[in-house]
């Protein structure tokens, strides 16, 4: 019997599956149990690739090299933007019903109720009393 005709079978008895025995389709050709989302699609198109066979070396040598130049593609995120805190930005924030205020003075330093910091961070601790990333209590995107 032609492939083709194998694999409309094994397609046409995966459509008539309920979910275990998907689920089951889904461990004996792939390995691992699935996320049930899209699993006849998933199922299908591994059976397709049984049948007719899967991607080419060559086009797999392709899209490897390609992936490999995509940070993203590594699970390498890209280095985060870098924050410009000119003279004179203002941070605001309310904090337990009072809004705070600081100001980025000409050497980079931080002020606040007339004392300088070294970093926001510094001056989240002095409002709260805990410690806190200073961005993160101004509300600092650092993507955006």
């Amino acid at each position: 019997m032609d492939n083709r005709k194998i694999l409309k079978r094994q397609l046409d008895a995966v459509d008539k599956k309920n979910l275990n025995e998907l689920i089951e389709k889904f461990q004996e050709l792939f390995g691992f149990t699935p996320n049930v989302r899209n699993l006849r699609h998933r199922i299908a198109y591994r059976l397709q690739e049984i049948y007719f066979g899967g991607i080419s070396d060559r086009d797999l040598e392709i899209l490897v090299a390609v992936a490999n130049k995509d940070e993203l593609a590594n699970l390498q995120p890209k280095g985060s933007k870098k924050l410009i805190q000119r003279e004179g930005t203002r941070f605001r924030r309310i904090w337990n019903g009072t809004e705070y205020e600081v100001r980025v003075n000409d050497v980079g330093k931080y002020e606040f109720k007339g004392k300088t910091y070294k970093s926001l961070s510094a001056v989240a601790r002095q409002i709260t009393g805990t410690h806190w990333n200073g961005l993160t209590f101004f509300g600092v995107n650092r993507n955006g």
